[in-house]
């Protein structure tokens, strides 16, 4: 006999932390309406450069699938449903199936209603926001329904948390960017997305990588790339990325044979600029190949466009900028001075791609510009998953909390304000966020210039990039 596991129950069943599972029979009789707020909650991320604001994004694509698991719950035929209904309750949770609870808890999944019964207000992705600002609103005024609010809870941090950390990050690096040019750049490929191999499956990728975009043109997380044609409007021209070679094709043409290898991908993409990696063995020797073999010189300096060598082992700023203890003299001088005195930055730009942080970037680029050099003219850092990986829910401060509701006709501001841990104080009330980007707590009714709404479209990512820029530059200035 196969496992009843193995049927096929519907996803909606298993989006939440087990023990949202029995709340609606906990909760009090008489809750009519209820009403709960995303927000975050004191962030840990170093958010000094934005003024401590975290980027919130992915709200819509989130609840969009959600909307999917449900007319996927829906439409599973009746008795599935109560198979893995009994499955959860009784095989998982060891329910006693005669306790009246029980009956309870199964009849709320099977009233569920052909349409959602929740209400969303959302901020505009790409918001710029401090803590304790909503991001999402969720509400319930159909009494039998109520418990599903706050039962979608673990799905939408989950879903969510992610996008808005590698928003956030994205920002971050752009700030960097933006100090140093002295000015917003628009269709930066200075910062480049390489991270799609780090995260946690493609799917995550499709979500999350979404956030490098919103502020730099440069990726290769092609799962991005799949997001912004199924859902941001397909215009991919403000996006891109170029031929590159990796360590497998040069150890193919072996050590010896790694000066022919630059030349056969310069000759294989003679019109385009191509990157190629310079490090599989000797970085300092094959620079110095390229400027005393004639033809391979002419070819680079010839070119319409250049090439990128990529130096991508060891402590990039020792590399890139020099060390001054190293053995060999061109270690000592560094690649950004050995290409310029070489090749000009003009003719072979860089790209470092190998455990680039927000604290190197900074490093790095405070090196250019004391030493009068501009980077955003010739070095692109490639960020990794060591950057857009490395974070936590806890990062950004996602939380959930119930903030009100109506029990028996009367309302009440909930709260969450434990003596153990101020630090946790929930938001109260029915929220909402101001034209001047404030929050307004213990609402009777909607205000007019509430930045929170109700409309579930997606913006197109030309859109998207504009507000993000317009909401940076109020943030940084």
């Amino acid at each position: 006999m196969q496992p009843k596991c193995n049927n096929p129950y519907p996803k909606l069943l298993f989006i939440a932390d087990c023990y949202k599972y029995t709340h609606a029979a906990m909760y009090p009789r008489g809750v009519e309406e209820v009403y709960s707020v995303l927000y975050c909650r004191n962030p840990r991320l170093d958010l000094s450069t934005l003024n401590g604001h975290i980027v919130a994004f992915g709200m819509r694509q989130a609840i969009q699938k959600l909307y999917s698991l449900h007319d996927e719950f829906i439409n599973t035929p009746k008795e599935s449903v109560q198979a893995g209904l009994a499955f959860l309750y009784s095989d998982f949770m060891k329910l006693d199936p005669t306790q009246e609870s029980y009956a309870f808890l199964l009849d709320k999944w099977l009233a569920l209603p052909k349409d959602m019964p929740l209400r969303f207000k959302l901020l505009p992705e790409g918001s710029f926001i401090t803590s304790n600002t909503p991001i999402i609103t969720i509400s319930c005024d159909q009494a039998k329904h109520c418990w599903f609010v706050n039962f979608v809870e673990t799905y939408l941090n989950s879903e969510l948390w992610k996008s808005c950390f590698v928003a956030t990050q994205a920002a971050l690096f752009k700030r960097i960017e933006y100090d140093c040019a002295g000015g917003y750049i628009d269709d930066s490929y200075n910062f480049h997305d390489f991270a799609q191999r780090g995260m946690n499956g493609i799917a995550d990728c499709y979500a999350s990588s979404m956030g490098h975009l919103l502020f730099f043109s440069g990726s290769d997380s092609m799962m991005a790339l799949q997001n912004v044609c199924e859902n941001y409007g397909g215009d991919v021209s403000m996006l891109g990325s170029i031929p590159a070679s990796e360590h497998s094709v040069m150890c193919l043409g072996g050590e010896s044979g790694e000066l022919e290898s630059f030349k056969r991908i310069m000759r294989t993409f003679p019109a385009s600029m191509v990157s190629i990696v310079a490090d599989t063995w000797n970085l300092w020797a094959i620079i110095q190949a390229l400027r005393d073999d004639e033809e391979a010189y002419m070819m680079i300096q010839k070119r319409p466009q250049p090439i990128v060598l990529r130096p991508d082992s060891g402590d990039p700023f020792a590399i890139l900028t020099g060390d001054e203890g190293a053995s060999d003299p061109r270690a000592q001088k560094g690649v950004i001075r050995l290409l310029d005195e070489y090749f000009g930055l003009d003719r072979v730009k860089i790209i470092y791609g190998d455990a680039i942080t927000l604290d190197r970037a900074r490093e790095i680029y405070k090196w250019c510009k004391d030493n009068a050099y501009n980077p955003t003219q010739f070095l692109c850092f490639g960020v990794g998953s060591y950057a857009y990986n490395s974070g936590i829910r806890d990062d950004v401060g996602l939380v959930s909390k119930m903030t009100w509701a109506r029990i028996n006709g009367k309302s009440h501001n909930l709260i969450k304000q434990p003596i153990t841990g101020n630090e946790k104080t929930s938001l109260s009330g029915k929220v909402a966020l101001n034209a001047r980007y404030e929050v307004v707590q213990f609402l009777e009714q909607e205000i007019s210039d509430d930045r929170l709404n109700t409309d579930l479209s997606l913006p197109s990512l030309r859109d998207l990039r504009a507000f993000c820029k317009q909401e940076f530059l109020r943030v940084v200035k």
